[in-house]
């Protein structure tokens, strides 16, 4: 009797200090199991859950980051289990936890205020308040040192409760203790009807509001029927944003998201089903399967379009998707043929440099790639050879000035052409002279 008592207890405890509108739910639940006393009469009577339960909840809580919740589930294992060495430890790591990534957040936060950074410092002030919800130095700096547009009026009508403004504004009657800093309330005092009071505005990421889960299930399987697949996926993403571990809403998702990444992939939207279909999971049956005939296809287009020499177009639809498996290596053929063909087209419009551009851009690992430069600096030895060719007609016709310029091109081309050099040398001399005599 006195271990259900602390149950209770610690219960309702956790209730006011956590705020959590999924703990009140929950609260219901474990009170219903736990006030049952054990009939005699009846054999099958139902039985409280084993710490092993509250112990497993409070770890996947916990891989989540949900760690106020992992802490409440934690002691309700430890109060079902005094006799356990390793559960206070856990509780304590916790705590250590909380305190390190409030602390963190609130560093974040002051560094985002010297640098007038507003809103980013209100999101992680708030985060601070997520994991520590009676942090002084976040509640000081959200009330006193932002900018005043993160506030709301609200005049007090009769009878007005802090629960009740903070149920109708923050969809959760727990976070009057917020109300209460940010207006100097002290604790227990209810506002004067007509006072104006200053309502904080969370956000998302502080501020969830509870949703009825079984009815918005019930909800979402009546639409799957239906094969409204997209209202489904926002039915089940709302309440898992609320409720990350419910295998229901999971199960929904999945569904709703194969479904439409499989009219999407008909429709040959290839991102849009590359998207829908990363948010299934992977054990999911016929993902995978789904995933590779949509990326066939996508390599299909690009080889066509490698045909038809629209390289750009093949380095479009290779590299969306290379944006979701990095690792395609067909995807990567595509693309560094395709840049091995541009270099050739270019070395035969004699656009060496441009070549060389397109060429960089390639993985310098691929064969092709190393061939094709290879060929443009044979190229470039080429053409310079018939520049200095060309100089030398010039050269032997007197025409000094032009045998120049077209040693100068054989240079440009061929950097350690010493006959150029030496060439342009002496005509340039020659030059001189001539130019004395005259």
């Amino acid at each position: 009797m006195k271990k259900l008592f602390n149950i209770y207890l610690l219960l309702i405890v956790l209730f006011f200090f956590t705020g959590c509108t999924g703990v009140r739910g929950f609260l219901g639940t474990i009170a219903d199991k736990l006030s049952k006393k054990p009939s005699t009469k009846e054999p099958g009577h139902t039985k409280a859950l084993p710490a092993s339960y509250y112990l497993e909840k409070a770890l996947e809580y916990e891989k989540n980051d949900e760690l106020q919740t992992a802490l409440f589930y934690m002691q309700i294992a430890g109060t079902l289990n005094p006799d356990s060495t390793k559960i206070p430890e856990k509780i304590a790591s916790l705590k250590s936890t909380i305190d390190h990534k409030a602390r963190q957040h609130f560093t974040t936060g002051v560094e985002f205020c010297k640098k007038r950074r507003f809103k980013d410092a209100r999101k992680q002030f708030l985060t601070t308040l997520r994991y520590a919800p009676n942090h002084k130095g976040a509640l000081d700096y959200l009330k006193n040192r932002l900018h005043p547009k993160e506030y709301l009026n609200y005049k007090v009508k009769e009878n007005d409760t802090l629960k009740d403004i903070s149920k109708k504004f923050y969809k959760d009657s727990s976070k009057d203790f917020l109300i209460a800093y940010f207006n100097n309330l002290k604790t227990g005092e209810e506002p004067v009807s007509g006072t104006i009071l200053e309502l904080p505005l969370l956000g998302s990421e502080f501020n969830r509001p509870p949703i009825n889960i079984p009815f918005e299930l019930i909800k979402a399987e009546n639409l799957l029927k239906e094969k409204r697949y997209r209202e489904v996926l926002d039915v089940s993403e709302k309440i898992l944003e609320y409720d990350r571990l419910n295998k229901k809403a999971s199960d929904l998702k999945n569904v709703s998201c194969y479904q439409i990444g499989m009219e999407l992939s008909r429709q040959e939207k290839y991102p849009e089903v590359m998207e829908m279909f990363k948010k299934v999971s992977p054990e999911y049956q016929g993902v995978e399967e789904a995933i590779q005939q949509a990326t066939n296809k996508e390599l299909f287009k690009a080889k066509n379009l490698l045909k038809q020499k629209q390289y750009e177009q093949v380095f479009a639809v290779a590299g969306k998707i290379l944006d979701y498996d990095k690792s395609n290596k067909a995807a990567k053929d595509l693309i560094n043929t395709s840049f091995c063909k541009q270099g050739k087209n270019l070395i035969i419009r004699k656009n060496y440099t441009e070549a060389l551009n397109v060429l960089s851009r390639a993985d310098p690992q691929y064969d092709c790639v190393k061939k094709t430069i290879s060929d443009v600096y044979k190229a470039k030895k080429k053409q310079a050879e018939v520049h200095y060719l060309n100089g030398v007609k010039h050269f032997l016709n007197e025409e000094l000035q032009s045998a120049i310029k077209e040693w100068e091109k054989a240079l440009a081309l061929n950097p350690e052409h010493k006959k150029a050099k030496i060439n342009i040398n002496n005509a340039r001399s020659l030059l001189e002279k001539l130019e004395k005599v005259k």
